[in-house]
């Protein structure tokens, strides 16, 4: 019986690690279990720019200046709606009037700033300011993000539009246009 007792005291007054130590092996070795397991795994990101993901057909990335289609000139009429509508005031518009029709004489969007809330984009009537499809917005010098009318139709012709220009949006945000229809339809046009 006293060396059963001897066995246990000593088993007892042998130095056991704090309870801190414990809790740090178990956190290292549940991260090295995590970290095994993902090893074997595909990975899930690309090395951009080597290779680049398809991007959703409705991705909508930096804001150009777009021209009429039809007749080749701006589309911009400086009429500086989309100046009042940005929420973080990052676009000045200067207009030039004209005989034929008003331009805009400047435009200048401070890219650094933007929201990116497309609010500018649904309030325009000539759909002169779109989204492109591109996002890659780098650079080392913040004054590169400050764009005036010139680089915005550069930008404007060298990416791809995005599917949204301001009067798809505005139509998307109204009734349905069948709606509508069958409205005029069942009362009357509007105004009679």
């Amino acid at each position: 019986m006293q060396i059963a007792a001897d066995v246990r005291a000593l088993r007892d007054a042998a130095p056991r690690p704090p309870t801190e130590v414990r809790v740090i092996v178990r956190a290292i070795l549940a991260a090295m279990r995590v970290t095994l397991r993902n090893l074997f795994r595909t990975p899930v990101t690309v090395h951009y720019p080597d290779k680049e993901r398809a991007y959703p057909s409705r991705y909508r990335g930096l804001l150009a200046l777009a021209y009429d289609k039809e007749t080749g000139e701006e589309a911009c009429i400086g009429c500086r709606l989309c100046e009042y509508v940005c929420p973080p005031a990052v676009i000045k518009v200067e207009m030039l009037k004209s005989e034929k029709r008003n331009y805009a004489k400047t435009f200048t969007l401070e890219l650094y700033a933007c929201e990116f809330c497309e609010l500018c984009v649904q309030v325009c009537p000539t759909d002169a300011i779109v989204m492109t499809k591109s996002f890659d917005l780098s650079t080392t010098d913040r004054r590169e993000l400050l764009l005036d009318k010139d680089k915005l139709h550069a930008i404007g012709r060298q990416f791809e539009q995005s599917w949204a220009t301001g009067s798809k949006l505005r139509d998307m945000q109204g009734p349905p246009k069948l709606a509508r229809a069958v409205e005029h339809a069942v009362e009357g046009p509007p105004g009679v």
